[in-house]
C-alpha cells in the first residue's frame, strides 16, 4: 500500500493531526520492511523515513495492563467471528476503541468492522 492510492488515504488521516499508532503496528511494519529489505524491494533509508514520518505525525500508543485486557476480550470475541483473526488485529481494535477512534486498514481481516475504515479491496 505503500506510495499506493490507498496509502495517500491513510496518509491523510495520519496527517490529520490527531492519528496514534499502537506499538504492535510498529513491530510489524518493521518485520515487514526487513523483508523487503532483504529482497531488494526497498531500502533502509526509506524505512527509516516511514518511522520518522508515523513517529512525528502520530502519538504512539504503548499496549499497558488496561489495554492488554481489553485486546484480550476483542480476540476472544472477534476469533468467534473471523476465520484466521490475529492478535495483532485485537491490539490494534481494542486500540482504536479505547480512544473512540477510528483503524483506517486496507487489512482484510478488518473488512465489515466496526470503527474501522476499510480502504481495502472489496
Amino acid at each position: 500500500m505503500l506510495g499506493s492510492s490507498k496509502g495517500a488515504i491513510a496518509k491523510e488521516y495520519i496527517e490529520g493531526g490527531s492519528a496514534f499508532t499502537p506499538s504492535i503496528v510498529l513491530v510489524e511494519l518493521r518485520k515487514w520492511y526487513l523483508k523487503e529489505i532483504e529482497v531488494g524491494r526497498r531500502r533502509e533509508t526509506e524505512m527509516q523515513k516511514h518511522f520518522e514520518f508515523l513517529e512525528s505525525r502520530t502519538q504512539v500508543l504503548t499496549l499497558d495492563s488496561s489495554l492488554a485486557l481489553k485486546a484480550g476480550e476483542t480476540d476472544f470475541t472477534m476469533k468467534k467471528r473471523k476465520k484466521n483473526w490475529p492478535i495483532a488485529d485485537s491490539i490494534v481494535l481494542a486500540s482504536a476503541r479505547s480512544r473512540s477512534a477510528y483503524v483506517v486498514s486496507g487489512d482484510p481481516h478488518f473488512k465489515n468492522i466496526e470503527h474501522v475504515i476499510f480502504i481495502g479491496e472489496d
